[in-house]
């Protein structure tokens, strides 16, 4: 049977996307799947709203006069008790901060331009779905052929919002490989005592920042629950003082004491995964502080309880600032949400931070719970159970791996395809410590790779992925087909480009192997070494 039409209030100042909207959904409009009615601004979407406020999508652009389409957003939200609209919002690509204003005033989802028709129409039947109201078929279909094209839709939505994530990745790593690379080296001159603290804490923080840009990359994956614990030995306390000293420099900017607590009975080698509670408790205490005006913030290690040789250790971090209404507890670990939007204005953030913290700990088959009192300030707890270690497994943290070249040839000849100046010279001074001898030619895209590669004999190219003229997957295909030995050469993936779908790509272009971007020096040097001897 079929059911009534999906009405959707298209809001755009550009005349032309009404023509462009009907022709496109010329077949949906046909069948009644759809029916769309056209506002030019937000001022008179409202009055259509008003006027008949019967619509089960509303999809509105973000800059346009009169009012835009923020403003749209903040008063169908004051509306939502008497009327509960899905909204899509359109706006550029790179526009990171209308799509998280946008997401934090309760927008359903986002479309960027230029606009693909076929994710907005993905876009539009899962909206429509999630009112609940069941619409006619594109088509006269059965009800399983209709189930799997809702299915299938909704596959390739979730497909772009990956992609994006991907992208945004992309963008943070490039600069970030940089920044690690430059502490790296730093570290490798022999600093004074009082510059290795503070490279050492840029080393911790930036290396939190990378886990955190991996974990936003693989939110769906988090809140899937394959996202696996590394279980080995570490020196819980060495931790628990990194993180309050990554955090340090910024409670000092607010004149705030942060203070780190230890029980005696807590141990001091344990084994897990030391990188996801570094993660969780700089994302509590980055929380407490932000939200913190005036006085401390207090990071407090306890036993809760040992069975054997299992310890249930509990993280108190304890703040002093506005606090949170019991009403609203839950919501602070929802997906882009904060307590109230006035906090989001005020203090910023994604809103994602406690979502991750939450999985993390639930994935340590732990808790977390949440004491507060508005005005007065926060207890986050966390309760996690960890075996005790006698510590004899637990590794230094090495910095970047000595000459040790006494398994491979003397010189080493390495072409270098990258396009970012920092890049290069990081990665140009990092293998000149790994490799005694190493001769490096840079190549500043893929083009100038290949010419290098038909000429030049290289143990090893160095290849990054996104670069001009001619991208790293176009330049291993080049470089494969040339005659004879040179087009043999071992190619070795070096990209800020981390998604599985963009690895297999460098494998099927012909790369031997694959580094991400930041890299890790002692990783490389071995990458290299075992391409060497293939």
């Amino acid at each position: 049977m079929n059911s009534e039409p999906a009405r959707i209030l298209v809001v755009d100042d550009e005349p032309d996307l009404e023509l462009l909207m009907r022709q496109r959904f010329r077949q949906h409009i046909k069948t009644g799947q759809f029916v769309f009615e056209f506002a030019l601004n937000g001022k008179e979407a409202l009055q259509k709203l008003k006027e008949n406020g019967d619509f089960d999508a509303v999809m509105t652009d973000i800059n346009m006069p009169e009012m835009d389409g923020l403003t749209l957003l903040a008063r169908l939200k004051e509306s939502e008790n008497e009327h509960h609209y899905k909204a899509i919002v359109v706006t550029a690509y790179s526009d990171l901060v209308n799509i998280r204003t946008a997401m934090n005033r309760g927008a359903f989802d986002f479309i960027t331009k230029p606009i693909d028709f076929a994710d907005l129409e993905a876009t539009l039947i899962k909206t429509v779905s999630e009112t609940g109201v069941i619409k006619r078929g594109l088509r006269a279909q059965s009800e399983l052929g209709n189930a799997i094209l809702l299915k299938e839709q909704a596959i390739r939505s979730e497909q772009f919002k990956q992609q994006f994530l991907a992208n945004m990745s992309h963008e943070i790593r490039t600069p970030l490989n940089a920044v690690c690379g430059i502490i790296n080296l730093l570290l490798h001159k022999a600093p004074k005592p009082e510059q290795l603290f503070y490279l050492q804490t840029m080393r911790q923080a930036s290396g939190n920042l990378l886990a955190i840009i991996n974990d936003i990359l693989d939110l769906a994956k988090i809140e899937a629950g394959k996202i696996t614990l590394e279980m080995v030995p570490f020196n819980m306390y060495e931790q628990l003082n990194s993180a309050v000293h990554t955090l340090m420099f910024k409670a000092e900017d607010k004149d705030l004491e942060l203070v780190l607590n230890i029980d005696d009975d807590v141990p001091e080698f344990v084994v897990g995964d030391q990188v996801r509670l570094s993660q969780i408790l700089i994302n509590l205490l980055s929380n407490a502080i932000k939200f913190t005006a005036k006085g401390k913030v207090e990071l407090k290690v306890v036993v809760e309880k040992s069975i054997e040789n299992k310890k249930w250790l509990a993280f108190k971090i304890i703040d002093q600032g506005i606090g949170i209404a019991p009403e609203n507890i839950d919501k602070i670990f929802e997906s882009f949400s904060q307590e109230k939007e006035d906090t989001t204005r005020k203090f910023g953030g994604t809103g994602l931070g406690l979502t991750i913290t939450k999985q993390l700990v639930e994935l340590h088959e732990g808790s977390i719970l949440v004491e507060s009192v508005q005005g007065k300030g926060s207890t986050f707890t966390v309760l996690m159970p960890y075996e005790v270690s006698t510590g004899s497994n637990v590794l230094s943290d090495s910095v970047i791996p000595m000459h040790d070249d006494s398994d491979i040839q003397t010189t080493v000849n390495i072409l270098l395809a990258e396009d970012q100046p920092f890049n290069q010279m990081v990665a140009v001074d990092t293998l000149a410590i790994l490799f005694k001898d190493a001769k490096v030619q840079i190549a500043n895209n893929g083009k100038e790779a290949h010419e290098l590669a038909k000429t030049n004999d290289f143990d090893v190219v160095l290849m990054d992925i996104h670069m001009p003229e001619m991208d790293g997957y176009e330049a291993t295909r080049a470089i494969r087909s040339i005659p004879g030995k040179r087009g043999e050469v071992p190619i070795l993936a070096m990209t800020a480009s981390v998604i599985k779908e963009d690895v297999n790509r460098c494998y099927d272009a012909g790369m031997n192997d694959f580094i991400p971007k930041p890299f890790d020096p002692s990783e490389l040097k071995h990458k290299i070494i075992q391409l060497m001897k293939s």
